[in-house]
């Protein structure tokens, strides 16, 4: 077997490993002699006279759910979910609806409005369970009034385009949101919430998974306004979003929306866990592993030459099998018409890098969650002849990186890693094999 297809062997049997179908049931137990809820060893008694509830947004709501009916079974009284598009999941008590990743959509609009309807509906001193991931910014999106459905797309998609750290635009969405940044608790105080989290944020700062919709935290339109200007974006946001921040900023600089007692968070999975398995299950095939930390945000140029720092010293050692896991998730300055997403755009940036390297270097990048920007691929594999094998065959490598046609370049060259959204979302994992 090729490295190159070794690679993508073991990006898939990982993701297997992490599915939340299989480790859900190890961390949440349910005993109905009992009637106990156990979280991370966190007990509740779940009374006879309260219902359960359950809630969910995001890329992994669906793998999360299905796990939370087998612990629950009849326990649970109903339930609804937000996921992407083309998600599949076998539910009998949660009705599942439809959004749009990574830009929302009327779909996102309209399941959002359901689900907020959803929630009007639980009775007082319910138990809702709400299951969390990565998506739920884009799947779960509800405008304040004076901000239209279009606006408020082009601002995803400006932002999404512009660079910026997925810190900085959560802090911007979550000013335009009726939900995000903590608002949902406004919706929820009646309840006993607990939140079932899957990390895609480095660090796993609770705040910035989904944009927070549960998580009580500072909503400050002068640190919204602070970001479009350091990106240049004045002139590309729509005045509409533009007089409303200002506006509000005027009135008001921040606000918080205060937690309740009757409120917990647990995350059961995250990037770093995910890493953690596969440089285990990189070692299990003979290659001396090193996992490297802390989870990378940042520019996709940074993280370039943070790669090429990690692995060219490595190039002059003896060992004869060397992998290096990284993970995290960079962001692309996108100034081309092209068709791609950060993972494939890395891997065609490493194609070029490793071009003259003798030694033999495989590189590859996949999102978790199988989806890598708008397209159907997870990301991408190159080794060092990638670069001139494309060339042989009449394929510009530097016209596509020039472009932003990661994706076009693939297609034609080969290389694409395609395992369909998987029902799960923790960042983004890259892995070098030298051999």
């Amino acid at each position: 077997m090729s490295t190159k297809n070794l690679a993508v062997q073991l990006f898939k049997e990982v993701l297997g490993n992490v599915d939340p179908q299989k480790f859900l049931p190890e961390i949440v137990q349910y005993d109905s002699e009992k009637s106990d809820l156990v979280i991370q060893n966190v007990s509740y008694t779940l009374r006879s006279d309260k219902p359960l509830y359950l809630i969910g947004t995001g890329k992994a709501s669906p793998t999360m759910a299905m796990a939370m009916e087998k612990i629950l079974g009849n326990r649970l009284h109903a339930g609804m979910i937000i996921a992407p598009q083309d998600s599949k999941a076998d539910l009998k008590t949660v009705e599942m609806l439809i959004g749009s990743h990574p830009l929302p959509d009327e779909k996102s609009f309209t399941s959002s409005k359901k689900l907020l309807d959803f929630i009007h509906s639980i009775p007082a001193d319910a138990l809702v369970l709400n299951l969390v991931s990565g998506g739920t910014s884009s799947l779960f999106s509800l405008p304040k009034d004076e901000i239209s459905h279009t606006d408020l797309k082009t601002v995803y998609q400006i932002l999404l385009n512009s660079g910026a750290s997925i810190q900085e635009i959560n802090s911007v969405r979550k000013t335009l949101s009726k939900v995000k940044g903590g608002q949902l608790l406004n919706y929820l105080r009646h309840t006993t919430l607990i939140d079932i989290i899957i990390s895609d944020v480095p660090d796993d700062d609770l705040r910035f998974i989904g944009s927070g919709p549960t998580i009580s935290q500072e909503i400050s339109f002068e640190a919204a306004l602070e970001i479009i200007h350091k990106y240049n974006l004045t002139m590309q946001i729509p005045d509409t979003v533009m007089s409303y921040l200002n506006t509000r900023a005027n009135d008001s600089e921040s606000f918080n929306v205060a937690d309740f007692d009757t409120h917990q968070s647990f995350i059961v999975s995250s990037a770093s866990i995910v890493a953690e398995k596969f440089s285990a299950l990189v070692q299990s095939q003979g290659y001396q592993s090193e996992l490297i930390k802390p989870a990378w945000s940042g520019l996709i140029d940074d993280f370039e030459k943070h790669i090429l720092s990690i692995i060219n010293p490595s190039l002059k050692e003896e060992e004869t099998q060397k992998a290096f896991v990284f993970f995290g998730e960079c962001t692309v300055e996108v100034s081309g018409d092209g068709l791609g997403g950060r993972n494939q755009e890395l891997a065609l940036r490493m194609a070029k890098q490793l071009k003259n390297y003798r030694q033999n270097v495989t590189f590859m990048s996949a999102g978790t969650d199988g989806i890598d920007g708008p397209t159907d691929a997870a990301g991408a594999v190159v080794d060092q002849k990638s670069y001139a094998e494309a060339a042989s065959m009449g394929i510009d490598p530097d016209l596509y990186l020039t472009e932003n046609n990661s994706y076009r370049f693939f297609e034609k060259f080969g290389g694409h890693i395609i395992t369909g959204p998987t029902g799960n979302n923790v960042m983004d994992l890259q892995l070098i094999l030298i051999d």
